[in-house]
């Protein structure tokens, strides 16, 4: 075997993997945000800052994460339901991300919730979350 076709061949093998984050990334998100919604609703606002990426982390410190959904729970109340408006799947340097926009129901009120989650090993992990609601802002 030439040294051209062994590199080629190991290049292959090495981009494997992050094909099945690819191919697997939406369904693993959108159990993960099935995850995210049943915490919110019970409130375990710490879990879900204890389970995030470590991006999330260092982008958003713990108390403030925590201020953000017990607001949006105290304005909105509990995730009734949720349909996906768009979503996407980007892998790059060996790091897939999920980003998914989901149109959201809450008890009081509605807004499109925003996840972007990165998958590896089989896990989606969450690193960022963002809400735009009128009605959130208007309470």
């Amino acid at each position: 075997m030439n040294r051209r076709t062994l590199l080629s061949s190991l290049a292959c093998l090495l981009l494997i993997p992050s094909c099945k984050d690819m191919t697997q990334g939406k369904g693993l998100a959108d159990t993960a945000i099935v995850d995210f919604h049943k915490k919110f609703n019970e409130q375990k606002f710490k879990d879900i800052y204890a389970g995030s990426h470590a991006d999330l982390k260092a982008a958003a410190k713990e108390e403030e994460f925590l201020n953000l959904l017990d607001a949006v729970h105290r304005k909105l109340g509990k995730q009734v339901k949720s349909t996906d408006a768009t979503w996407r799947v980007n892998s790059f340097n060996f790091k897939t991300n999920v980003m998914v926009a989901q149109n959201t129901e809450f008890e009081r009120g509605k807004g499109t919730e925003t996840f972007t989650y990165r998958v590896s090993d089989g896990k989606a992990i969450l690193v960022s979350y963002y809400i735009n609601s009128s009605d959130m802002m208007l309470k």
